[in-house]
């Protein structure tokens, strides 16, 4: 099989053992990128000074320097990272000519890693959709089918992966934006705790604002599961302004012996083609030896913990509004088409804290639950993947079992590990009737993200691989 579909950690590998150079590996990325991308506008933008890197990284192999464990891997990042002299936009048309001075943190440590950054994936505007697409980079499509969302808003960033554009991305989800993108493409993505990975950079609310939003995460996302434990170990760490006296040390994974399922709620119910995949991912693990058993923590509904979701969410993006628009909204006095509903309502102090209370509480609960279980397992979301709907926002809807549902109700499960700071990983399961991926998400204690991705390997030990899509197997 070509190079272009090698795991990173191999490809490192083979450069530092000198059977493969870093600038053969780039080249055959960007051979990738040009036969195939005009089909699915998953890259927004190259470096130029990609190739330099790479002569650069050779050299390093040739002089015997200390190697990182991502050193001449070229891969590609989320659109929403800054990268220092690289555009940047967000998806952003005002951001269409911005030339960040610094990387943000996490791509500081991907390159301090190795890694050669040669360009960026596409993204929704301002990274505020569950699709990938806007005025200035067009509409990524699906790998596996080119009439399909690729999901967001780490759409481009997910199937630039699945198209083997490159072996790993750097994405960012507030509320399944890493997740949902993984599953709909049929690769491997993590949401970690929160704080583990530095947002600093992040566009939005970055170059404008330095805050960090609540619930919002970096992440990785990878074709299998080695690579995300590489990546995640690689950006790691705190804020740069606590680098002088925090760190960053996870702890090891746990042995995995007991698992919890919860594949099916009446608040959300899930597509049956979904359950199927979930329910026989579950049992094929149990006969490892593997305890695997339905239950949910105590005292936890998925609609109330929605709620709660919902509310701090709003909090985190009315962060953005105009302060004339939160008055508005607070007054009842102003709707705007291309937000969440009345979900995104202004909210005032007295709202955040107890929703922040509840937060705390739900925290607690997840917590003795992962007394009893090592893991549990969940749906990334309860529809299959969308085909491209670019109607305004409240008039989309999603299918489930052939009812339509609000368009948001994609955000239910995956908030339900946001909310409470939870990692969880996405790992592919199979191909649905309509040829598109199933995932399946793994969620485990706050801080316990090398628990996720112990697991993760251990289901792809048992679970057939997906293959490549046949559009970009060339």
């Amino acid at each position: 099989m070509s190079v272009s579909w090698w795991p990173a950690h191999r490809v490192a590998a083979a450069i530092a053992a000198r059977e493969l150079s870093a600038r053969e590996y780039l080249d055959a990325q960007l051979a990738r990128i040009e036969r195939h991308d005009t089909g699915v506008s998953l890259v927004a933008t190259l470096d130029e000074r990609a190739w330099k890197m790479a002569e650069k990284a050779d050299e390093a192999v040739v002089r015997g320097a200390p190697l990182g464990p991502l050193h001449g891997v070229a891969m590609t990042v989320k659109d929403c990272w800054a990268t220092r002299g690289l555009r940047t936009t967000g998806g952003l048309e005002l951001l269409r000519d911005y030339l960040p001075r610094e990387d943000a943190v996490a791509v500081a440590r991907l390159r301090a890693a190795g890694a050669i950054v040669f360009g960026k994936s596409n993204v929704p505007a301002g990274a505020g959709d569950l699709q990938a697409y806007n005025a200035l980079f067009g509409v990524s499509r699906n790998p596996w089918n080119p009439d399909f969302s690729t999901s967001g808003s780490s759409g481009g960033a997910a199937g630039a992966v699945a198209a083997g554009f490159t072996p790993v991305e750097l994405g960012s989800d507030i509320a399944g934006s890493i997740r949902l993108p993984a599953a709909a493409c049929g690769v491997f993505g993590h949401k970690p705790s929160y704080g583990v990975v530095s947002l600093h950079g992040h566009v939005p609310p970055y170059p404008w604002k330095h805050t960090v939003a609540d619930l919002a995460v970096g992440g990785p996302i990878a074709r299998c599961a080695e690579d995300l434990e590489v990546l995640l170990t690689a950006m790691a760490g705190p804020h740069p302004w606590d680098e002088r006296a925090w760190r960053v040390s996870l702890p090891a994974a746990r042995p995995v012996t007991r698992v919890a399922t919860w594949f099916d709620d009446p608040y959300c119910q899930v597509d049956d083609e979904i359950r199927d995949a979930l329910e026989q991912a579950a049992a094929l693990l149990g006969e490892t030896g593997v305890t695997v058993e339905h239950a949910r923590p105590l005292g936890i509904s998925l609609r109330k913990s929605d709620e709660i979701f919902r509310r701090l969410l709003a909090a985190a993006a009315v962060a953005n509004y105009t302060e004339d628009a939160v008055e508005a909204i607070a007054a009842g006095g102003l709707t705007t088409d291309g937000e969440l509903g009345g979900e995104f309502a202004a909210q005032r102090f007295w709202h955040w804290s107890r929703a922040n209370e509840e937060r705390a509480r739900l925290r607690t609960r997840w917590r003795q639950f992962f007394t009893h279980y090592d893991a549990i397992l969940l749906p990334v979301t309860a529809n299959q993947v969308i085909k491209h709907d670019h109607r305004p926002l409240g008039e989309r809807t999603v299918v489930v079992n052939g009812r339509h549902r609000p368009y948001w109700d994609q955000l239910v499960w995956p908030g339900l590990t946001s909310v409470s700071y939870l990692p969880s990983t996405v790992v592919p399961l199979r191909l649905d009737s309509h040829g598109l991926p199933v995932g399946i998400a793994i969620a485990t204690d706050y801080l316990d993200d090398l628990t996720a991705l112990a697991l993760a390997r251990r289901l792809t030990e048992i679970v057939p691989p997906l293959g490549v899509p046949a559009s970009v197997a060339t």
